[in-house]
């Protein structure tokens, strides 16, 4: 039994998605969207194909869905090369290659760093050369300006930024490609354009733009798959941890005796309770030591971010909130809602006793895995203090061997 009242727009799908990997930017959530409206707008320049137009806006608002880590895009957005850069391309090639309905941009984010005089060699790869390459020229264009938008100087520096990009020609980018950007970039409208308010109109345009294509149940849950794949690969003691939380969150359901829709939905909200979590500093999520209160006032911010991103998908509400509430608690005092009491649904509670538990059973760079009875301790006096359901946590300790199995996905 699937969730069958739940049809997914698969448009404002890869829009969450974009929004899921820009949030690794932290102070600039726009890049992706940026990458992809440029790609766009130089394929229609150059006469391509609506077809292709499309496909580069897509490829360019996922061209980082490879990235986790704020240190990694920290230096993918200040070096115009960089050698590390074929990781996360790798990465999101494995992403997306098994998802049918986005698997055509797999081979595209795979060589979105690819110098062109290499690329020109690959008789193989036919269009996805160009394509690529595209994406790369955007992408460094992007970069390049981005410095200049917060105090409006990028006009400025728009021939700077020509100059740079040009000196490339038949290196890294296309002599075609960079003929054309060094023409259509001789406007002023083409760097405007880059400011927040005109991405983002932009963005809304596109969100109606082409046919309507609708994926179901099972698709999303695959792609909920790889939104938990990009949010456990932030750093290593986040390893399986998205994973871990889904399954023993369904495991507690199926042992509550809730009906199998229920326990889908339950599942799923557990692969995407800490997708806010991209957009926390690496230092804060590695951090040796317990948080400072600054440092617990930015983490807060996750489960907030999670809902904002979720809330793209009408047909998902009840389970956006089921993941954002992860760390309300039944006493109210909870996080950043303030949710308690009967307001607070059992899916959350749920969910939030499988967060902790799957948390304290994993290693943390300020202590090591807890073993079951210790993490059955810690649940035992937040279910007395009002912090966790006494319910759930009583199931948690009549079954403790079977939840930490699951919890650590041995199962």
């Amino acid at each position: 039994m699937q969730p069958a009242d739940l049809a997914i727009d698969l448009r404002q799908l890869v829009i969450t998605i974009a929004h899921t990997v820009d949030l690794v930017g932290v102070d600039d959530v726009l890049h992706g969207r940026r990458v992809g409206m440029l790609a766009r707008e130089l394929a229609i320049f150059m006469g391509w194909p609506e077809a292709e137009q499309q496909l580069l806006y897509d490829a360019g608002l996922l061209h980082d869905c490879g990235v986790s880590s704020t240190r990694v895009h920290h230096r993918l957005v200040v070096d115009l090369e960089w050698s590390g850069a074929e990781e996360h391309c790798v990465a999101g090639q494995d992403l997306l290659a098994d998802f049918a309905p986005l698997a055509h941009l797999a081979p595209i984010i795979r060589y979105h760093h690819s110098r062109w005089e290499w690329l020109a060699q690959q008789t193989q790869l036919g269009d996805t050369a160009r394509f690529a390459n595209l994406i790369y020229l955007a992408d460094r264009v992007d970069v390049l300006a981005a410095p200049y938008h917060a105090d409006q100087t990028v006009l400025s520096h728009a021939d700077e930024i020509r100059s740079r990009l040009a000196d490339q020609r038949g290196c890294l980018f296309s002599p075609a490609l960079v003929e054309a950007f060094e023409k259509f970039s001789e406007g002023e409208a083409f760097w405007l354009a880059l400011q927040p308010d005109w991405v983002q109109q932009y963005q809304r345009e596109m969100e109606t733009h082409g046919t309507l294509q609708v994926i179901d149940w099972a698709q999303f849950k695959q792609c909920a798959e790889i939104f938990a794949r990009i949010i456990d690969a932030k750093s290593p003691y986040t390893q399986r941890h998205s994973r871990g939380v889904s399954r023993l969150a369904r495991h507690l359901a199926e042992r509550l005796g809730l009906d199998t829709v229920t326990c889908e939905k339950i599942e799923v909200a557990g692969l995407l309770h800490d997708i806010g979590k991209l957009q926390i500093p690496d230092e804060i999520i590695e951090g040796p030591n317990a948080l400072t209160p600054h440092e617990f006032d930015i983490m807060k911010s996750h489960s907030y971010a999670t809902l904002q991103v979720l809330k793209r998908l009408p047909a998902i509400e009840e389970i956006a909130h089921w993941a954002a509430f992860h760390h309300e608690t039944p006493d109210g005092h909870g996080y950043p809602f303030h949710i308690g009491g009967t307001s607070l649904p059992l899916e959350a509670r749920i969910i939030n006793v499988a967060d902790v538990f799957q948390a304290l059973a994993q290693d943390r760079p300020y202590r090591k895995p807890m073993q079951p009875a210790e993490i059955m301790a810690v649940l035992q006096e937040r279910a007395d203090r009002g912090q966790a359901d006494p319910g759930i946590v009583a199931l948690v300790a009549a079954d403790l061997a079977n939840c930490h199995r699951v919890a650590l996905c041995m199962d």
